[in-house]
């Protein structure tokens, strides 16, 4: 699992538009050319912010070939990438990594660099290559200084975060979400919310797992996720919750409060099951075991563990005793 990533229009393709070479006078069709490309980016970039990859995917090809066509070769990259970030979040990260390196070793424009390299990072983040990500993500960093456009450090930072985290490092990690937040000026309010999210978390681990639990950065991660839910239920993007929920079932566990923990992982399964979510099932129905063991009900920590062990484990016989046993809530990374 990764942290919070939401579109800030992927996702990760923002709102920019690159600078374009200057159509030719001879051609009286390019104002309508570049204006059917706009909207096609425009649609695409509204059904990357809302989750539908497929559709995006789609949209941004086709831009691309409007822009092709144009001889607008910056444009018709941009869009490239756009389609490439789609395909993705699809899974198919691996299939667009070559034509990603082509264009941020080929093009000039700093955008279409930044966007490259920042999907690049994404698609190893997903693949769990994490120190290649790590370098992409640092690179989308250096590129971000010369696009005359705020946002895109932030981005750059919250995933700089993301990878962090994934390696255990949540005191780095929540540097770089404060950093990213700090340069937020402008950006949607689901993209605050998600890097919102994450640093939450990192304060929530970072309380558990020091001397004594911290109440004031318990506090302060409790505040920024609760926060980020409301957010996302006020910009109809509910779905985006299902990591948030995920974080207070183990706040409130951690918390001794197996009631509220419950309530908040319920939600959590419910969203990932719906939404295909594997590592979040995974990490629900531990915490959710867990949960219902702290009530004394060991029937339903069994049922919680043996779908955990059915699903993910099927040839680990025991597991549900060991899980029974052994509690793994301390080393556990809920973002790796």
């Amino acid at each position: 699992m990764t942290a919070t990533v939401v579109p800030f229009h992927s996702s990760p393709e923002p709102t920019f538009v690159p600078e374009r070479v200057p159509a030719p006078e001879v051609k009286p069709c390019a104002v309508d050319t570049a204006e059917d490309f706009a909207t096609l980016r425009d649609r695409a970039r509204e059904l990357l912010a809302k989750g539908s990859y497929r559709r995006a995917a789609a949209a941004y090809r086709q831009a691309a070939r409007v822009a092709t066509a144009a001889n607008e070769g910056d444009l018709a990259d941009a869009a490239r990438c756009g389609r490439c970030a789609a395909e993705t979040e699809l899974g198919n990260g691996t299939k667009v990594m070559p034509e990603l390196r082509r264009i941020l070793l080929g093009s000039e424009v700093d955008d279409n660099c930044w966007l490259a390299s920042y999907t690049l990072a994404r698609a190893h983040e997903l693949e769990g290559q994490i120190r290649k990500a790590l370098f992409y993500a640092r690179l989308s960093h250096h590129h971000s200084a010369y696009v005359q456009r705020p946002g895109l450090a932030g981005l750059s930072h919250n995933l700089l975060g993301n990878l962090l985290v994934a390696e255990g490092r949540e005191a780095d990690a929540a540097a770089e979400y404060r950093t990213a937040l700090h340069d937020a000026k402008d950006s949607p309010p689901t993209w605050v919310a998600g890097a919102e999210t994450n640093l939450g978390y990192c304060l929530l681990v970072g309380a558990v797992r020091s001397k004594g639990l911290r109440r004031g950065r318990m506090r302060e991660g409790l505040r920024l996720i609760y926060r980020s839910i409301r957010t996302f239920r006020r910009e109809g993007a509910v779905q985006y919750s299902m990591l948030p929920h995920l974080d207070l079932c183990f706040a409130h566990l951690e918390l001794r409060r197996p009631a509220t923990a419950r309530r908040h992982g319920e939600r959590a399964l419910a969203m990932a099951k719906q939404y295909d979510d594997s590592a979040t099932i995974k990490n629900s129905l531990y915490l959710l075991g867990h949960v219902a063991l702290m009530e004394g009900d060991s029937e339903t920590a069994r049922q919680y563990f043996g779908e955990l062990g059915g699903r993910f484990y099927p040839d680990q016989t025991g597991l549900t005793d060991v899980l029974m046993s052994l509690d793994l809530r301390q080393v556990v990374n809920l973002r790796a």
